[in-house]
């Protein structure tokens, strides 16, 4: 596969040893439905498939897709569908798949897209186990308090539990990328929070500005004498920023802003 097809698909093929590494991880037991993005050449599939696991990949890449079926022409337990994940019709293989696990080295250049697009559907699934830049890993784990911790931390971390398992050098892909990658886990939480229409785009706002106080970080996207009644009305102390506000206290914090507690 030329250089150029590779960057316009973000595509960095893993060694045998991390892929098979990374297939272990997945905590699938035979029998049971998987749902793997961007399967590449099939590092990880070939060790999914040979778990006895019923996948399913989604591949944008008509070559790989060619590889692909070439490669595992004899496993019963292997389907493919090319197209673009990010249109792929999540919701109808959910629906036919009693609570699959998600898994896949991501596309570095969609990961975010298809992590945030997966969330809400988290609870209909086992759970996902895959590879992502590190930097999103870490912002996705992040804890309220810390660095890295932001508005992506705060959607993942409202409806999964998270978990880094691994972190992989570029020394172990095919071309080398320019950053670390790291594997994590994302299982659906028991008490998941049912955000109402809105409140994951407050909680973007209340990001864009994270070094300002929670009053001054809306911009002008917020009535700013509302924002600080709210804060009055919590007993939250003047100085408070959104990085230090955990899924739940944003929750209050939006209700209350709304009117709604």
């Amino acid at each position: 596969m030329d250089r150029a097809r590779r960057r316009k698909f973000g595509q960095n093929f893993l060694d045998v040893e991390t892929a098979t590494a990374i297939a272990g991880d997945l905590p699938a037991e035979a029998g049971e439905f998987v749902l793997e993005i961007g399967p590449g050449h099939g590092a990880l599939t070939e060790h999914l498939l040979n778990r006895g696991l019923e996948l399913t990949a989604v591949e944008i890449d008509e070559q790989c897709v060619e590889v692909l079926n070439e490669k595992f022409k004899d496993y019963k337990n292997f389907n493919i569908v090319n197209i673009d994940f990010l249109k792929f019709d999540l919701q109808a293989f959910l629906d036919a798949h009693a609570k699959p696990w998600v898994t896949g080295n991501l596309p570095y250049n969609v990961s975010t897209a298809i992590i945030a697009g997966l969330m809400p559907r988290l609870h209909l699934t086992k759970g996902f186990m895959g590879m992502v830049q590190l930097e999103v890993a870490e912002r996705i784990c992040a804890e309220p308090c810390s660095s890295n911790y932001g508005s992506l931390s705060v959607l993942v971390s409202a409806f999964a539990n998270t978990q880094i398992l691994r972190k992989i050098g570029p020394e172990h892909f095919t071309p080398k990328p320019n950053v670390d990658s790291a594997t994590m886990l994302l299982t659906p939480r028991e008490d998941a929070i049912q955000a109402p229409d809105g409140f994951f785009d407050f909680v973007r706002t209340a990001f864009t500005q994270k070094r300002k106080t929670l009053a001054n970080s809306f911009g002008r996207n917020y009535d700013k004498k509302k924002i600080q009644a709210t804060i009055e009305l919590l007993d939250w102390p003047t100085t408070i920023r959104a990085e230090e506000l955990s899924p739940e206290q944003f929750l209050n914090f939006y209700k209350a802003f709304k009117g709604e507690n």
